[in-house]
This record gives C-alpha cells, sequence and structure tokens, in this order.
C-alpha cells in the first residue's frame, strides 16, 4: 500500500510589493517555514478517505462510495469542462458534508477539486487512504499557506498516480510544472485571479525574478539567507491597500511614476547583487559584506518609498527602527498596512543579538519567527 510525505514551502516577496502591479521587477524567495503533509492508503474494510488538517481544525471522514457515487458517473462534471463548471460542481459536493467553517469549506474544496482533477486527467484509482496537512505557515498572512498548500495536495495526488502506474523514477521539470499547474487551478478557489508567483515559488523554491505577464526566472542553487520574519498582527485589507495605491498614482502619476521606476532599479540591482553572493568564493568575507551592506542599504530606501506611498504603518516603523539599532535593515513584505516585515540577517549576525532583538521585538507585542531563504522546492519522502 501506498504511503509517503510531501512538503512545499511558504514564500514572501524581498522586493517589488506594488510596483510589480505596475509591471515592474519584483524579488521573492521561498522560506524554509513549511507546509508538510503525510499519505497512507487504508486497507480495503475501511471504505472511506480520513482528511485532518489541524490548522483549521478540521477531522473528516467521507464515505468513499459517496465520492465514487458523486464524481464517477455518466452524468459527473469533468475538469475538462472548465474551472468555474467543474468548481460549482465541488462545491456542491462539499455542501453535502455539513462543514462548519469557511476556511475548513475552502480546504475540502481545494482537495476534492485537486484530487478529482488529477484523478481523472491522471487515470488515479480512488482508493481508501488518510491524509494529514499541516503547517508551519500562518493562514491569510502573505507568506503563500494556500499556495503551499495547493503545491502539497497537487504533489500528492500526482505523485499517488505515478505509483498507481509504477512510475518510479524521480519528478523532474516537466512534472514539477504540471503540479504547479494545478496548483494554480485551485489556488483560484482561494484567491480568485492569483498571479501565478506563489504555486511557482511553492513548488520550484529558491530566489526568483519576476514582472508581469513574463516567465519567472529563478536564482539556482542561491545561497541560503537568514531572515527574521515579524508578524504585527495588524490585520490588513490587500485589495483596499492596491485599490489606494492606484488612486494616489492617478492623482499624482508625475510624483508616483517615477517612484515605481525606482522600485523597479532598487529590484534589479538586488538581484545583480544576490547572483554577485552566489558566485562568491567562501573565502571573500569582504567582498559578502560589502555585498549584504548594499543590500540593507536597498531595503530601507524601498521602505522609505512604501511609507512615502502610506503603505507603511506605526508597527511596520517601529519593526524597522528596532532593526535599525542593532545594525540591520527591514521592511515590509506584501501589501504593508500591517502583516509582516522581514529583517534581512547578517552573515555574522550573532545568537545573541538574534535573541535580543526577537525579546525586544516580541515584548512589543509581535511575532518573531527565524527562518532562511531560497531554500528546497517540492520534496516527496517514502
Amino acid at each position: 500500500m501506498a504511503e509517503f510525505k510531501v512538503s512545499a514551502p511558504g514564500k514572501v516577496i524581498l522586493f517589488g510589493e506594488h510596483s510589480v502591479v505596475y509591471g515592474k521587477t519584483a524579488v521573492a524567495a521561498s522560506l524554509s517555514l513549511r507546509t508538510n503533509l503525510k499519505f497512507k492508503e487504508q486497507i480495503l474494510e475501511k471504505n472511506y478517505i480520513e482528511i485532518s488538517m489541524p490548522k483549521i481544525n478540521l477531522n473528516q471522514q467521507i464515505s468513499l462510495q459517496q465520492i465514487i457515487d458523486f464524481f464517477f458517473s455518466e452524468s459527473s462534471i469533468k475538469l475538462s469542462s472548465g474551472h468555474e463548471k467543474f468548481y460549482k460542481y465541488v462545491q456542491k459536493f462539499v455542501e453535502q458534508l455539513n462543514i462548519e467553517t469557511i476556511s475548513q469549506r475552502q480546504g475540502l474544496e481545494a482537495l476534492f477539486y485537486l484530487m478529482i482533477g488529477i484523478s481523472q486527467k491522471e487515470n488515479i484509482v480512488i482508493k481508501s487512504f488518510y491524509l494529514h496537512l499541516d503547517t508551519a505557515l500562518s493562514i491569510s498572512s502573505g507568506l503563500g499557506s494556500s499556495a503551499s498548500f495547493a503545491v502539497c495536495l497537487a504533489t500528492c495526488f500526482y505523485y499517488w498516480s505515478r505509483l498507481q502506474k509504477n512510475l518510479q523514477t524521480p519528478l523532474d521539470n516537466s512534472h514539477l510544472r504540471e503540479i504547479s499547474s494545478y496548483a494554480l487551478e485551485c489556488e483560484r478557489i482561494m484567491h480568485g485571479t492569483p498571479s501565478g508567483i506563489d504555486n511557482t515559488i511553492c513548488t520550484f523554491g529558491s530566489i526568483i525574478e519576476f514582472r508581469k505577464g513574463e516567465c519567472l526566472v529563478p536564482i539556482n542553487d542561491a545561497k541560503i539567507m537568514r531572515v527574521l520574519l515579524v508578524d504585527t498582527k495588524v490585520p490588513r485589507n490587500t485589495k483596499n491597500l492596491v485599490e489606494t495605491f492606484a488612486k494616489l498614482r492617478s492623482k499624482y502619476p508625475k510624483i508616483i511614476d517615477p517612484l515605481l521606476e525606482s522600485m523597479d532599479g532598487i529590484a534589479k540591482e538586488a538581484l545583480a547583487i544576490i547572483r554577485r553572493i552566489q558566485e562568491l568564493p567562501e573565502a571573500h568575507d569582504e567582498l559578502l559584506f560589502e555585498a549584504y551592506d548594499e543590500l540593507m542599504t536597498l531595503i530601507k530606501i524601498n521602505q522609505g518609498f512604501l511609507g512615502t506611498c502610506n503603505l507603511s504603518h506605526p508597527s511596520l516603523d517601529a519593526i524597522c527602527a528596532e532593526a535599525k539599532n542593532y545594525g540591520l535593515a527591514a521592511k515590509l513584505t506584501g501589501a504593508g498596512g500591517g502583516g509582516y516585515a522581514y529583517i534581512l540577517l547578517l552573515p555574522n549576525t550573532s545568537n545573541e543579538i538574534i535573541d535580543k532583538l526577537s525579546q525586544k521585538l516580541t515584548a512589543s507585542g509581535y511575532l518573531v519567527t527565524l527562518t532562511n531563504l531560497g531554500g528546497s522546492g517540492i520534496e516527496i519522502f517514502k
């Protein structure tokens, strides 16, 4: 019986928030904070599937026959009928399960969308199984939790289909692109019109360069960089912030358009520095610290521009000021107006400094997490 584990990272935007909406360059990276999934086929006597998702307090047993009768009859709607039509059919099935919360309903909609969609295309035989999915990522925080969730589920069912066909070779780039494509369709359940950035980072990992409407460019084998992620615990509405910035640009185009060009220049310069760091020999500490110093300068400038455009928040400003007290640089990540900031750590930032800074921020009511940027994408363990 098939049994395996899947893991996918979260993501963080380093440079290019908001300006990316207007076709400018942005830089994003995978996080070492990950979503993890355990999958195990059950014995034939267990004629149900069992789903466990602790993050959304979901533990559900669903009749296998109920699934087969609904999704595999002659009148059943197929994924090939189009996203909207198939998704509405999946919604109709989940409605029958009497789920309590929106997050639980969306979680099951995503699962059945991918399980049934992939089973139709990849010819999976649906058997009884147990699936446990949990994540170290905060939900709805701008760290790619929904994309990481979708990538884990898509990988699970795609890999299960390969096991059923006795295909044992590792997944190559073409397989990963298929998984990312499935995850993107699933992301539409939670985000409506996702850009494709999040699911790509969560699938492939690393640090990437992207612009709207263009192919994403990964920085392969990027050196790991450490950051402190700081949750302000201040809720924000991404749609409202994007609309507010659009109104500001419409009113003052001669002021805002040059800022957008400057943000584009910051992102491009940051990419050049990150690539330079990647190519440095291990012993060149002086050049390494010079590159980090340049990155920190760009972080401060970028945060200043975002603040000028009313996209920051007093809590984010306080985090940036505290980082500066320790010789470090911080900026908001995502839409702004609250949410998360990241603090770039130097290669030699000591544990003592990290602990002191973390304690100071925690005492101010923030949640602080030490993590790495640019790690691996999808991982599968047997």
